[in-house]
């Protein structure tokens, strides 16, 4: 068919190009800004999801351009305000980070301030693309011009292909610098296809309304107003769950590009699904599959951890947002209005996602303790689930079935004595991961029943509740007090960060991964016997245990990033390693490495060791950070590295380190299986290997070759090739 005598296939493709291209644009510098951002934040997960809300909002103001253009601006004027906003974005590129230098003090507020002068701009013209292109083209009068939706679902694919190639095939082999020229170059190209849109996009009469479509606008004003609620809630809760799920990834693995991009690739993936004219994935099937995803998380809350591997509990997560995803989206893409209505349809679906990223972004840490909103946000979910079993919600019924199993659970943990509480609480996890299964078919009882089951698995904690917890940009900070072995915990995430011995005669004991004969307790020995332990460094204060390791005369400088960690390590109520053997130590408050970089002086040995819960601050571990790790170290000095991690190997990375800088580099793995001591890896780094010679010749040491070219730099680095599929530390 034609239009206006303009083929209709030369219609269909160069619009469906601009709307590709301008996702590929976004989904492309999604990641990168963020991974450039990292190194000024400390690498904590927060980062990204405050990333997320600045994306988020960025297309909601897209969304409201486009809503506020096509409502009220004729086709002509559209075009030539298009036009100035794409010169305008043109000043802007390419996209970068402005000179500043982050702290502690609003970190949120930074992070989307960098964002916003990075590239806002680009980013608000990119995001304009998708709903006014559709907008055009479902005025050409093409034969496709009643349903410009699948225009939507070339959006996602772009999006989606963008996400996928950046860990695999960008991240790894093109340096920041070089993505942002790359990135202006599309910008360019993008220009040119988007022009081709509006020479294409004469307007002819308004093609009728797509069949199915809903006709919000001859419904009554109640039944639109309650539409727009449920596309909000549709939008919103899926948002929400993409950022919880990042979050507990990347809290125990490593926040950077490739454990960012797998949730939200999958996220997209399931809008290309549900807006699919044909809909591959049925929606039966997907919702059997939803409560059998929650079970090993069910399970893992209720105390049963050493039942899954820690990869199946990552994959259990990310599936699980897939299926939770795709079930309110495609109740979004069948509630999806005519063509007249598309802007305010996508503006309710941006505006709801941004207020799911907001509440986890911004509200949530200042509302609760714990992560609490990824379990709200799996309960609202299945809350949304179409009604599986027949007849209609009996509220009475549906609330009573699963309030009756939880106080049933309730009132047999009264009754179980201290001391098995945790294996009783691990029973009736099984038994609620198996019962949710068959209260799926009724979205009430499923709901109100994963609630109950999330409250029931806070019955160990309530039991023995933490002495502390505090929440904060940097992660939710625990201090537990262990009765077996008489010890207090600082716990990060699931990764415990130190203890303590609270008898008065073991305070002083090395614990956790610190012990007297692990990888850490060689170095240090080694240090004292040659006299050359005087001024340390440490980047990382946990609960401060290496304080007490050392001669006494040492003289120590600890940089800490969470200021909580910092007050936590200080409280004698809790930890006394630093009260007790270095009174007089300098505590500086910030980035290591920044922090670092300032001293004057020069160390002995620096000790690195901020990981945050088990992820890795992968700006630490670069060319340039080694740099300035050396630049402080005096010639004889050492660096000393917990490299810890169940899920990346980084023994390559810290090689391929050496090998460049022409300097030496051991590792060790130290197996035990102690709650008093943990097992752990080190590597230990020198620029002669003379300095490393009384290491290399106790138990357990050899020297790191590389076998791969893994550096890593400011520029460029990446996970894909460390990754340990089956976890395990000696590796």
């Amino acid at each position: 068919m034609k239009t206006d005598r303009t083929p209709g296939l030369l219609i269909s493709v160069v619009y469906t190009s601009a709307i590709f291209l301008s996702a590929v644009l976004i989904f492309w510098l999604e990641p990168m800004l963020p991974k450039a951002i990292l190194p000024l934040m400390g690498g904590t997960p927060a980062t990204w999801v405050t990333a997320l809300m600045f994306y988020q909002a960025i297309l909601l103001l897209g969304y409201t351009y486009c809503y506020v253009l096509t409502r009220w601006a004729p086709y002509r004027v559209q075009a030539a305000v298009h036009v100035a906003l794409l010169a305008l974005a043109a000043v802007a590129l390419p996209p970068g980070l402005p000179g500043m230098e982050a702290g502690t003090a609003s970190p949120v507020l930074q992070v989307l301030f960098m964002l916003t002068v990075g590239a806002g701009l680009p980013l608000l013209a990119l995001s304009a693309t998708a709903p006014l292109a559709q907008h055009w083209f479902s005025r050409t009068g093409h034969r496709n011009a009643h349903d410009p939706y699948f225009l939507y679902a070339a959006s996602n694919v772009g999006g989606l292909g963008a996400l996928l190639a950046y860990p695999v095939l960008i991240e790894p082999h093109i340096g920041l610098i070089e993505q942002a020229r790359l990135w202006t170059i599309g910008c360019a190209v993008f220009a040119v296809v988007i022009g081709g849109c509006i020479v294409l996009g004469r307007p002819v009469k308004p093609a009728a309304p797509a069949a199915g479509a809903t006709d919000i606008a001859a419904a009554p004003p109640a039944r639109r107003a309650g539409q727009r609620w449920m596309w909000l809630l549709l939008a919103a809760v899926p948002s929400s769950l993409l950022s919880g799920t990042t979050t507990r990834i990347t809290t125990d693995i490593a926040a950077g590009p490739l454990f960012w991009v797998v949730p939200l690739a999958l996220y997209l993936l399931t809008f290309v699904l549900a807006f699919a004219r044909w809909r591959i994935l049925p929606m039966r099937l997907v919702l059997m599959l939803q409560p059998v995803a929650l079970a090993p998380l069910i399970i893992v809350m209720f105390g049963g951890e050493q039942l899954i591997r820690a990869w199946d509990m990552v994959a259990a997560t990310v599936v699980l947002l897939f299926l939770s995803a795709y079930i309110c989206h495609a109740r979004l893409a069948d509630s999806r209005p005519g063509p007249e209505r598309s802007s305010e349809f996508y503006l309710m679906i941006a505006l709801g996602g941004l207020l799911g990223g907001a509440f986890n972004a911004v509200v949530a840490p200042n509302l609760f303790i714990g992560v609490t909103e990824y379990p709200l946000a799996l309960v609202l979910a299945v809350a949304l689930r179409p009604m599986q079993s027949p007849g209609r919600i009996r509220w009475g019924l549906d609330v009573a079935i699963p309030v009756a199993a939880g106080a049933i659970a309730i009132a047999v943990l009264l009754q179980t004595p201290p001391d098995h509480v945790r294996m009783v609480t691990g029973i009736i996890g099984l038994v609620f991961a198996v019962g949710l299964v068959a209260l799926a078919g009724n979205p009430v009882r499923f709901a109100i029943g994963l609630a109950a089951a999330f409250l029931l698995s806070t019955a160990p904690r309530l039991a023995e509740p933490p002495l502390d917890q505090q929440r904060n940009f940097f992660g939710v900070v625990k201090v537990l007090y262990d009765a077996p072995h008489d010890m207090t915990l600082m716990v990060n995430g699931s990764t415990s960060h130190g203890g303590q011995l609270r008898a008065p005669d073991k305070r002083r004991v090395l614990t956790s991964y610190y012990g007297a004969r692990g990888p850490y307790g060689d170095v240090i020995a080694v240090r004292t016997a040659q006299g050359r332990a005087r001024d340390i460094a440490a980047i990382g204060l946990g609960t401060g245990t290496i304080a007490c390791s050392g001669p006494p005369e040492a003289r120590w400088t600890f940089f800490e990033i969470n200021p909580v960690v910092v007050e936590m390590a200080r409280n004698p109520q809790f930890f006394s390693f630093l009260a007790d053997c270095q009174p007089d130590a300098r505590v500086l408050t910030g980035d290591g490495r920044l922090l670092l970089a300032r001293e004057n002086q020069r160390f002995d040995l620096i000790v690195l060791d901020a990981f945050s819960s088990d992820a890795i601050p992968m700006h630490l571990l670069t060319l340039e950070a080694f740099e300035i790790y050396f630049s402080k170290l005096k010639p004889d000095g050492m660096v000393v590295i917990n490299i810890s991690n169940k899920f990346v190997n980084l023994n390559p990375v810290l090689a391929a380190l050496a090998e460049r800088l022409g300097f030496t580099v051991l590792g060790r793995f130290d197996e035990v299986t102690d709650r008093i001591i943990h097992s752990s890896r080190w590597a230990v780094m020198a620029r002669d290997p003379a300095t490393l010679a009384p290491v290399l010749a106790r138990p357990g040491w050899q020297v790191l070759t590389p076998d791969r070219d893994l550096l890593w730099t400011d520029d460029k680095s990446g996970l894909f090739e460390l990754l340990s599929v089956q976890p395990d530390l000696n590796k």
